[in-house]
C-alpha cells in the first residue's frame, strides 16, 4: 500500500549537455527538473532547450539503490511555457509512486538525437528515520591508544508517528580516521563497532539512506586526543678529547594517561652541538631508539661547547604519528674539552752550569686539532720542569702556564748533574705529554774577589797592574791556588778582545801582574772551566790620560 507524506521534497536543478550530436551543431539540455508536489503523487516539470525542436519528453522513475520496485515510464508531457527549441513541459497527470524514494531520469528527443539525462530530481515518498542511543567511549584518546566503540539505533518514523528500528541498513561513524567505520543494524535497529580517532574530532554516526528511508544523522560527541609526555637523558663521557669519537647515550619515555613511564621505541631523535665560540646549534646525528628507548650515537670532538638531542620538536618533517606525543630535549652545559699535547724545542741551558745555579728550561707545547693538525698550545695549558739522575725517578722543580702560542720559559736551580725535561701535565685542558731530556753537567763554582785594575786613572805609558784572589766551591768557598789565570784587554769603542799574557794564582789563590796602559778600556781577568769546575771572570775599566 504506498503512503503518502505531508514533507516538502527536496528539488534537484541539474545542468547538463546533450551528448555527441548526429549533426554539427545540434544539442539538447535540460535546464532544470521539478517536482512539484511533496510525497508519493506529483507531476514533473522539465525546462529543456535545444538545436532544433524538441519531439518528445519523457521521464523514468526508478528506485534508489537497494530497491526492488519495477520503473515507471511517464510519456504525458505537453509543452505549457515557451516553444518547442526552448520551453517548459510538464505531465498531464500526476505520477503516483510507492512508499520509497525514486529517481527521475529525463529522456529528451529531436530530429538529430536522443539522450537520457540521469537523476534529474528525486520524488520523496521515503520514511523519516533518526539515530538514537548514540554514544563513544572511550572520549579521550591518544596515538597509542586511538580505538574507540561506538554504537547507536536507527528507527523510522511513520505517518502515524511511531517508530520501528530499521534493520539491515549502514551505518558510519564520521570523525575516525580513514574511511569511516561502519555497521549493520540488528532487527532492533542497534549497531556496535569501533574505529579509531587520530586527532580531535566531533563523531558521529551517519546514515546515507536508501530506497525506504531517508538520511539521517546523530548528535556530535566531542572526542579529544591527548600528546602524551615524552622525557629524554643525555650521557656523554667526563672527559672529552679533541679528535676522539666518543658515544653519546641516552633514553626516551612516554607517560601513558594512566602516568605509567615506558620506553618509546623507534624513534628518530635530533642530536645538536653548540660551539662555545660561534654560538649556533647545528645537526650532527639522528639517532633512532632501540625496543628499549635507548638510543647512540657516535660523535668526534672538535672544540668546546654544548650538546643536545630532542624529540618531536619538527614533526611536520616526521611520520603522523610524532605529533601524538609532547616534545622533550635534554641538554648538557658548555663542556671543556682537552686536547692532545707534544713538547717540542725543549733546551735546558747553560751547560755546564754552577752548582746551586738556576737552569733555564725553554721550548713549546703544542696542541693537536680534530683534523690532525699541530698548533700552539691556547694559554690554559701548564709546563712543568723536571729533573732525575738516572731518567727513572724524576722530581718537579718548576711550573709555569704556557704563553699564548703555547711557549714556555722557567728555571730550576741546579745542584747535581743530571738530566732536565718538560711535561705537561693532565689538566682540565690538557692530556699529559713529556718532552725529550737534555743533560746538563753541574760543576763547582769558582770566584774572583778583590778583583781590581790599578791606578785608575792612570798615565799613558804607565803600568796598569791586575790583581784578585781566585776562590772554589766544595763543601765551602776557599783559595784556589796554583790555577792559570788569563788577561785580555778591550779597547774602548772595541768588540775584540786580546789577550795580554797569563799568570799562576799562588796557593792562596792570588794573582798580581802588571801590563803597560796604552788606551782606554776594561782589563779581564779570566780562569777557563775544568771537568770539576766552572769558568769565572771578572772585569775592570780603566781610564787612560
Amino acid at each position: 500500500m504506498r503512503r503518502l507524506l505531508a514533507l516538502v521534497t527536496a528539488v534537484v536543478v541539474t545542468l547538463s549537455l546533450a551528448a555527441a550530436p548526429a549533426a554539427a551543431g545540434a544539442y539538447l539540455r535540460v535546464r532544470e527538473t521539478r517536482v512539484l508536489s511533496p510525497g508519493g503523487t506529483t507531476k514533473i516539470e522539465v525546462a529543456a532547450d535545444s538545436s532544433v525542436d524538441i519531439t518528445k519528453v519523457r521521464a523514468v522513475v526508478r528506485p534508489y539503490s537497494g530497491g526492488t520496485a519495477e520503473p515507471l515510464t511517464v510519456d504525458d508531457f505537453e509543452l505549457v511555457e515557451g516553444t518547442a527549441v526552448n520551453g517548459v513541459w510538464r505531465t498531464r497527470s500526476a505520477v503516483a509512486v510507492e512508499q520509497g524514494r525514486w529517481w527521475v531520469d529525463v529522456e529528451l528527443s529531436n530530429a538529430d538525437v536522443t539522450t537520457v539525462f540521469r537523476q534529474r530530481a528525486t520524488i520523496d515518498n521515503g520514511l523519516d528515520t533518526l539515530i538514537t542511543d548514540f554514544d563513544v567511549t572511550p572520549r579521550i584518546v591518544d596515538v597509542e591508544h586511538p580505538e574507540v566503540a561506538f554504537g547507536g539505533r536507527l528507527m523510522s518514523r511513520g505517518a502515524d508517528g511511531a517508530l520501528a528500528p530499521v534493520e539491515g541498513a549502514t551505518l558510519r561513524l564520521n570523525g575516525a580516521a580513514g574511511p569511516a567505520p561502519s555497521a549493520v543494524t540488528g532487527a532492533d535497529g542497534r549497531v556496535q563497532g569501533t574505529g579509531d580517532v587520530v586527532t580531535t574530532a566531533d563523531a558521529q554516526l551517519t546514515y546515507g539512506g536508501g530506497f525506504l528511508y531517508r538520511p539521517a544523522k546523530s548528535a556530535e560527541i566531542p572526542i579529544a586526543k591527548v600528546r602524551l609526555q615524552t622525557r629524554l637523558s643525555l650521557a656523554m663521557p667526563a672527559r672529552l678529547i679533541v679528535g676522539d669519537q666518543v658515544t653519546v647515550t641516552g633514553r626516551l619515555e612516554r607517560r601513558d594517561r594512566a602516568g605509567v613511564w615506558a620506553p618509546l621505541a623507534g624513534k628518530q631523535l635530533s642530536l645538536s652541538f653548540n660551539a662555545t665560540k660561534s654560538g649556533d646549534w647545528s645537526v650532527v646525528g639522528r639517532p633512532v631508539t632501540g625496543a628499549d628507548g635507548g638510543y647512540t650515537a657516535k660523535v668526534t670532538v672538535t672544540e668546546p661547547g654544548a650538546w643536545s638531542v630532542t624529540f618531536a620538536n619538527e614533526p611536520q618533517t616526521l611520520p603522523d604519528d610524532y605529533y601524538g606525543y609532547l616534545m622533550s630535549s635534554a641538554y648538557t652545559t658548555n663542556r671543556p674539552v682537552a686536547y692532545r699535547t707534544s713538547v717540542t724545542g725543549f733546551n735546558a741551558a747553560p751547560e755546564p752550569v754552577g752548582r746551586g745555579n738556576m737552569v733555564t728550561g725553554s721550548g713549546r707545547v703544542m696542541n693537536r686539532l680534530a683534523d690532525g693538525r699541530w698548533v700552539g698550545a691556547y694559554a690554559n695549558a701548564t709546563a712543568q720542569l723536571q729533573f732525575s739522575t738516572d731518567r727513572k725517578k724524576w722530581s718537579t722543580k718548576a711550573a709555569v702556564g704556557v704563553n699564548g702560542d703555547g711557549t714556555f720559559r722557567f728555571e730550576g736551580r741546579a745542584d747535581r748533574d743530571g738530566y732536565w725535561r718538560a711535561v705537561v701535565p693532565r689538566g682540565d685542558y690538557a692530556e699529559p705529554s713529556v718532552g725529550g731530556t737534555d743533560y746538563v753537567d753541574v760543576r763547582y763554582r769558582t770566584k774572583i774577589l778583590d778583583f781590581n785594575a790599578a791606578p785608575e786613572p792612570v798615565r799613558k805609558g804607565g803600568t796598569v797592574t791586575v790583581m784578585g784572589a781566585l776562590y772554589r766551591e766544595t763543601d765551602r768557598w776557599k783559595p784556589y791556588g796554583s790555577k792559570t789565570i788569563a788577561f785580555y784587554f778591550l779597547p774602548k769603542g772595541s768588540s775584540k778582545w786580546t789577550y795580554m799574557g797569563s799568570q799562576k794564582a799562588d796557593k792562596y789563590g792570588r794573582f798580581r801582574k802588571g801590563f803597560k796602559a796604552t788606551k782606554d778600556g776594561t782589563w779581564r781577568a779570566y780562569t777557563s772551566a775544568t771537568s770539576s769546575y766552572i769558568k769565572t771572570y771578572r772585569d775592570d775599566y780603566v781610564d787612560v790620560r
